[in-house]
């Protein structure tokens, strides 16, 4: 069995403060003007990842110490510049939501059927108090069926000021 050496103590550290940079993040808010974003965790960290692994590695394939501590010394070199060029770049790029589309802000939200929706036709649909728009909206049906007036129905999303909505009764059969 082998034991560790000092290198794979330091990739393990390395490992383990890249972990607390993800979790931490690099920006920091300093007042009114833009966030401050710090490198020195993440520096430190691609520096003990970089150099630790190579000089596991180095080591592990025996290769001679004074080539091993340069190489060591070069990952310490290009792990810091690295992790600080990564950083910059991320955070320079520009913020984009991609998660939150405007036409599905309501997806889910119960709805009764106000007037007829006709197979792949146009009806009414009542959405609860609070939610917004407040007066019935002209509904679809996400499938092309025919809902009758009365029933519960579930939006899926609203395009065009159309709502695209689902029976309850649909919905249940596949839960």
């Amino acid at each position: 069995m082998r034991s560790f050496s000092l290198f794979d103590v330091v990739f393990l550290s390395g490992l383990l403060l890249s972990v607390r940079v993800m979790v931490a993040g690099v920006e920091r808010e300093s007042g009114p003007g833009p966030a401050v974003v710090r490198t020195r965790w993440a520096m430190l960290a691609g520096m003990l990842t970089l150099s630790g692994f190579l000089g596991a590695l180095f080591v592990r394939l025996a290769v001679a110490r004074s080539l091993t501590a340069v190489v060591v010394l070069t990952g310490l070199a290009l792990g810091a510049v690295s992790a600080r060029f990564l950083v910059r770049r991320a955070v320079a790029m520009p913020v984009t939501d991609h998660e939150f589309d405007p036409r599905f802000a309501l997806q889910g939200v119960p709805a009764i059927v106000v007037e007829d929706i006709p197979a792949f036709g146009d009806g009414l649909v009542q959405l609860p108090a609070g939610a917004s728009p407040a007066s019935p909206i002209r509904a679809r049906s996400l499938d092309g069926t025919a809902i009758a007036r009365g029933a519960e129905v579930a939006v899926e999303r609203i395009d065009d000021d159309v709502a695209f909505v689902e029976a309850w009764t649909a919905i249940e059969a596949r839960l």
